[in-house]
């Protein structure tokens, strides 16, 4: 559940989120996180479009990894939402070797992340490069959204996103879209923050989930990858993680957390998924500066 002090920095997130980016839309999307560790590793947004939630993963595998977010399109004024799955992780793949001239790569990603970080991986092999480690954390196999089929259902969907701990849940999906990102706005704003701001940062990113999630719609991965793979199933979706191991033609090693969805990325599950992340590098790991990419 997110404390009032989360909340409090959510709401100063989408406060202040036209400060806080560059100034172009056209600005690539990879953003520092951490700096403390050595070896590159990028997490890939899910369908929000931005890296938040990996905050409390960040904390466990900063004395690791270097660690860079991918944010999505959109999230900046002026910026269209990708589409494309295929459009998306072809834009990730040059922008994480901008990053990163030479592999192996690191690509981390719960959600829809996780499929953004395995269609990235499938990009980044078919240009040459090597892929080291794909992390996958509950990320969907086949995803054919039919709890969403209508936009109020969508805008519930988003309010559950925004704020996990229940209280975004109080949208109701029977009403129209501005009642409920109205209803989350006051609720993210209850301190006192500038609501006409966050109001409009809601839109922004409400836009980019609904191009998220049709962008989802129908997935089904296509072709394997040669990379190594640690998969973390949770507890509502656990079926995942087999129908993604034949997708890895590398080693593969699994978890299943117990946790939620949400919960993957809070205590004590995120400890236990960082924890194997951080075994797999030290037993796989191969350094970046000496495989090309």
């Amino acid at each position: 559940m997110l404390t009032d002090a989360q909340r409090a920095a959510l709401a100063a997130r989408l406060r202040q989120g036209r400060r806080n980016g560059p100034a172009s839309p056209a600005a690539g999307p990879v953003v520092d996180l951490a700096t403390s560790g050595t070896t590159p590793a990028f997490l890939l947004h899910a369908v929000g479009g931005s890296v938040f939630e990996y905050a409390a993963l960040v904390r466990e595998l900063a004395t690791t990894f270097r660690l860079y977010g991918v944010e999505a399109a959109g999230l900046r004024p002026g910026a269209r939402p990708g589409t494309s799955l295929a459009e998306m992780a072809g834009r990730y793949a040059d922008a994480v070797r901008a990053a990163q001239p030479a592999g192996p790569y690191r690509l981390i990603g719960w959600s829809m992340g996780g499929v953004l970080a395995f269609e990235t991986a499938r990009r980044l092999e078919e240009d040459g490069a090597d892929v080291g480690l794909v992390v996958l954390i509950d990320a969907p196999y086949r995803t054919v959204p039919s709890y969403a089929e209508h936009e109020e259902g969508l805008a519930a969907l988003f309010a559950a996103e925004v704020m996990p701990d229940g209280r975004g849940a109080a949208a109701d999906p029977g009403e129209p879209v501005e009642v409920q990102l109205d209803r989350l706005a006051d609720v993210l704003t209850a301190d006192g923050d500038d609501r006409a701001v966050v109001r409009e940062e809601l839109d922004r990113r409400y836009a980019v989930f609904v191009a998220h999630i049709s962008a989802l719609a129908g997935y089904q991965p296509a072709a394997p990858v040669g990379a190594d793979a640690v998969l973390v199933g949770a507890a509502d979706t656990p079926d995942s993680v087999p129908e993604w191991a034949g997708m890895f033609r590398g080693r593969v090693r699994t978890l299943y957390t117990g946790a939620g969805h949400h919960a993957c990325l809070r205590p004590p599950a995120v400890t236990e998924i960082a924890r194997l992340v951080r075994s797999a590098e030290a037993e796989w790991g191969r350094p970046a500066d000496v495989f090309g990419g």
